[in-house]
């Protein structure tokens, strides 16, 4: 039978008084959190005000309050374009926007999806390349290559921008990433709340609201897959990021651990 060491009471104690001296404590959290959230709302008003679609997102450590100075954390911007219209099925077209449809098939890696140009004027598939990015398949199948990200990126950061993985960034201490927001849960992600078991986490009022928050697309492909190029992976950091929130005292000064 497993025993509670005689020491591990006075250092349980010892080690929440050390994380509320460096900052890791609920006033920090909240604090940090109300500021990133501030932030989002600032930079997504300053965009629209420059004619921008789009909608800022802060996510990490920054944002959970869950880092502690010293640390060097960097700060994670998720930037959602709004001129696109992500569908899962034909049902979610939309005439006027730029409609790509999510496809997957049985070698397309696990949470990843190619995104297939639809036309604006009426739901049909797109057959002509728009653009340099646009990519045409064997079958005659238009996909948005990670080439337009790329291009974005460039045009706002300059040539000499830092890129790791889908995130680029104009120095060490920031990291942004262009995705598209998914107009309906997929697959993946409805599956993962259904399995969910009810008890004491997440509460059903947080388990509610998540359910509502919608997931993003990111251009990050699948290494070594022969359609990296064009696949775009399922993020759910919206949701993510609101269980984290709900997190007490404690399970929080645990993560910060980490």
């Amino acid at each position: 039978m497993f025993r509670i060491p005689a020491f591990l009471p006075s250092l349980s104690v010892l080690l929440c008084r050390t994380l509320d001296a460096i900052g890791a404590n609920s006033l920090v959290f909240d604090r940090r959190r109300e500021t990133f959230l501030h932030l989002e709302a600032m930079e997504t008003v300053r965009s629209k005000a420059k004619g921008l679609n789009t909608v800022f997102y802060h996510f990490g450590s920054q944002s959970k309050g869950t880092t502690t100075p010293g640390l060097r954390s960097d700060t994670d911007t998720l930037i959602s374009i709004k001129d696109f219209n992500i569908m899962l099925r034909w049902s979610d077209w939309k005439r006027g926007m730029i409609n790509l449809l999510m496809v997957n098939g049985e070698s397309t890696p696990i949470q990843h999806y190619l995104l297939r140009r639809v036309r604006s004027d009426e739901p049909l598939p797109e057959t002509r390349a728009g653009e340099l990015y646009d990519i045409i398949d064997s079958q005659d199948r238009v996909f948005l290559g990670k080439l337009s990200v790329i291009r974005t990126s460039a045009r706002v950061f300059g040539d000499g921008h830092l890129r790791r993985g889908p995130s680029n960034s104009p120095d060490e201490e920031y990291d942004f990433v262009f995705a598209f927001s998914c107009s309906t849960m997929p697959p993946e992600i409805t599956a993962w709340f259904d399995a969910m078991r009810h008890g004491y986490w997440p509460p059903p009022e947080v388990f509610t609201i998540a359910r509502q928050l919608p997931c993003f697309l990111v251009p990050d492909g699948y290494r070594g897959s022969p359609t990296e190029d064009i696949e775009w992976r399922l993020t759910p950091n919206l949701i993510e990021r609101h269980l984290m929130c709900s997190l007490g005292d404690v399970q929080k000064k645990n993560v910060s651990l980490f």
